[in-house]
């Protein structure tokens, strides 16, 4: 707690001597910077599709991969499988942070985006337990293991990337169009199981039909890598490889001088995502198998209160940059803490509008979170450890917390019975991001950590 409120200090931006003493960053035009937020809501729509599908195609799954006469034991296998995935995010983010800070962050979007295209096509090609027996999960578990390594440079690197190009008075706005186009991966993600459910029965969906969203990652992924491979390196660190500043990617550095901030951005990260893998994608899990609503009615209506979002997030992010991120953000975790039960009890006891009603609710609590984390979490870190740095904090925290959330929510109604878990796991959440907020300091409108001013 001694280092987080060390760390609560305002942070005075660092000199960057290695760009004062030689090249300075370029200056970017309005219409290269449209072209990154472009490429990056592009980008990111096509990596969060394909990494969030088999999310909402979980029961599915657990049926044509897991040999069990229990329908709970086929999905909690299911969610398992979802869940592993995460667990290789850290790996990813160790993987990818030091490649980032050494060799560029356009070179890791790259390779992010090959290789979760190339996972998740895989998924849609292997066999049925029915067919290669337990081969089969084995096979599973290796592309999402995958899908996580490449998941772990992505958020990372996209975030990084377009904050670097904005100018300090509206980067909060800018960035947060890559969390529009998460989302919009995680809607399409939803909308194409959805769009399932009425051209197919369930029988045809199990035996084959589950396999085209997967296979829609090979022209989705080309389009991506298309518009990611016309993008230039960012200025600043353009300017930093020009002045021969060698990046600081060993790890006593970044312990050494960033440890409030990989606390803070822990906090601010447990809190976004917890909020996120709960409402986004196990909740039309929940509304099937705890609420018993057929599955195109769990997931038709999920959907409207994420386009909600999906609108909500850029405006907030405007918003933030007047009222401050950290102001934002804590009102979108006190949010949380307030209305998760009683959302939860309205899911589960509500009418048809009320549910919506409720679901309207937790995704607005949720866009206040996302239309910030993506621009607050890099203005901690200094250019030189800035991906190692925020690929550590993110996907550790990430792993530990968030993406079991839809395992461990699924777990504890099983154990407990109590279907008001997962309002108690975003309690949980949202207490921990209120502490690392109150300790962060506030960033908006001024330059990251150790860069110079941005107009």
């Amino acid at each position: 707690m001694n280092t987080i409120a060390h760390a609560a200090r305002p942070i005075v931006p660092e000199p960057n001597t290695d760009l004062a003493a030689g090249t300075a960053p370029r200056t970017v035009s309005k219409r290269e910077l449209n072209k990154v937020v472009l490429a990056s809501v592009v980008g990111s729509f096509v990596e969060w599709f394909e990494f969030s599908v088999y999310g909402y195609l979980a029961a599915t799954l657990g049926k044509v991969f897991f040999s069990s006469s229990s329908e709970s034991v086929q999905l909690i296998a299911s969610l398992a499988a979802f869940a592993i995935a995460f667990l290789s995010r850290p790996f990813g983010g160790l993987l990818f942070g030091p490649l980032g800070d050494k060799f560029g962050r356009k070179r890791v979007l790259t390779a992010t985006i090959i290789l979760m295209a190339g996972a998740t096509f895989g998924i849609g090609l292997i066999p049925s337990y029915a067919t290669i027996g337990i081969a089969a999960p084995i096979l599973l578990v290796c592309m999402r293991l995958l899908q996580g390594l490449s998941a772990g440079g992505e958020a990372s690197g996209a975030a990084i990337f377009v904050a670097e190009y904005s100018p300090d008075k509206n980067r909060t706005a800018v960035t947060s169009w890559i969390e529009v186009g998460c989302i919009s991966g995680f809607f399409f993600g939803a909308a194409i199981a959805t769009t399932l459910t009425f051209f197919f029965t369930t029988e045809q969906i199990t035996e084959w039909a589950w396999r085209l969203p997967f296979w829609l990652a090979l022209p989705l992924g080309s389009i991506g890598l298309y518009i990611r491979n016309h993008l230039e390196e960012t200025p600043a660190f353009e300017a930093m490889r020009a002045n021969k500043a060698k990046p600081k990617v060993d790890w006593a550095y970044l312990f050494s001088t960033h440890r409030g901030a990989l606390l803070q951005s822990s906090g601010m990260i447990i809190v976004t995502n917890v909020t996120l893998f709960t409402v986004i994608t196990y909740i039309p899990t929940y509304l099937v198998s705890t609420v018993h609503m057929t599955t195109s009615n769990g997931l038709l209506l999920s959907l409207g209160p994420q386009f909600f979002l999906i609108c909500m997030i850029p405006i907030l992010g405007i918003v933030a940059d007047r009222i401050g991120r950290r102001t934002m953000m804590l009102i979108g975790s006190v949010a949380v803490a307030v209305f998760a039960v009683p959302c939860f009890h309205i899911l589960m006891t509500g009418g048809i509008a009320a549910k919506v009603a409720s679901l309207l609710v937790l995704n607005l609590c949720l866009a206040a979170l996302l239309s910030c984390i993506l621009c607050a979490v890099p203005a901690l870190f200094n250019i030189k450890v800035r991906f190692t740095g925020m690929a550590l904090s993110y996907n550790v925290s990430v792993a530990m917390f968030a993406g079991t959330a839809p395992l461990l929510n699924a777990w504890l109604i099983g154990k407990t019975g109590d279907p008001l878990v997962p309002a108690y796991y975003l309690i949980f959440g949202a207490v921990v991001g209120i502490v690392a907020l109150l300790y962060s300091p506030e960033m908006a409108r001024k330059p990251m950590r150790g860069d110079a001013p941005s107009a």
